[in-house]
């Protein structure tokens, strides 16, 4: 592990300011940014063989309805946190990278932290059939660090789509949610295998459009926090526990 790090370390320490400058100005326009070659190529290719390793032996289907976030669908498979730590190595490696952490701080401006909630740290997830989806809805925490793995065809759906700058109301989401694709424009991001985004996932509301054939689009969800999630008392893990209750230990909705 302490090689995977030194690899990342070495590899950001090699990025020219101008880079950074221009990641932090992308990531401003509307809170967020693609970015190329994050990590080096050999622990890249060795993160997208253990997703797909463990989603070959260890996901689940995920079919539910989000009633935290207006009823909106969810539809992919799926591994879940506690799987990757004990039967992988590169995926919580780069989670528990003080380098890539120092980064993404640079990057947004802020002091960000490993998120507080085990189950949030990572997930692996797979939209692999006509129609799967992950529905219009906010993060609990901050940020999204979302890796592609398996990208599906331009033409086939599936596409990054978010409101930057839009708060979650709990009550009355899905009132909430039309008046907002209604009024608001819609960001839309097709983004390629060996990329990742960074996304304020707390203040936009986004979605990953359906696949409209069979295809395939394959994730690393990373999660982080910001101070104002450390300190805020209200937060809940509500929509994590209706989709992965076998790692929040709680029973479905």
């Amino acid at each position: 592990m302490d090689s995977i790090e030194v690899a990342i370390e070495k590899h950001i320490r090699a990025f020219p300011e101008s880079l950074i400058n221009y990641l932090k100005n992308d990531y401003k326009d509307d809170l967020m940014v693609v970015i190329d070659d994050l990590v080096p190529l050999e622990i890249r290719l060795a993160m997208e063989d253990e997703a797909r390793r463990l989603l070959q032996e260890e996901a689940l289907r995920r079919e539910v309805i989000i009633a935290q976030s207006g009823n909106t669908p969810r539809a992919y498979d799926s591994v879940g946190r506690n799987a990757i730590r004990e039967k992988g190595q590169y995926i919580s490696a780069f989670f528990d990278s003080p380098s890539i952490l120092n980064l993404l701080s640079r990057i947004t401006g802020e002091p960000l932290y490993k998120v507080p909630y085990e189950p949030e740290e990572f997930i692996i997830n797979s939209q692999n059939r006509s129609g799967d989806t992950h529905g219009w809805h906010w993060d609990d925490y901050s940020y999204a660090l979302v890796w592609v793995v398996d990208e599906p065809d331009v033409f086939s759906g599936a596409r990054v789509e978010f409101v930057p700058n839009i708060p979650w109301k709990k009550t009355d989401t899905r009132d909430w949610i039309r008046n907002v694709l209604t009024e608001y424009t819609i960001y839309s991001r097709h983004v390629a295998q060996g990329q990742c985004y960074l996304l304020r996932a707390r203040d936009a509301l986004h979605r990953i459009s359906p696949l409209t054939k069979e295809s395939r689009r394959t994730v690393i969800v990373f999660t982080y926090a910001n101070d104002l999630d450390l300190a805020d008392a209200s937060l809940t893990h509500d929509s994590m526990e209706a989709i992965y209750p076998h790692d929040t230990q709680t029973q479905p909705l």
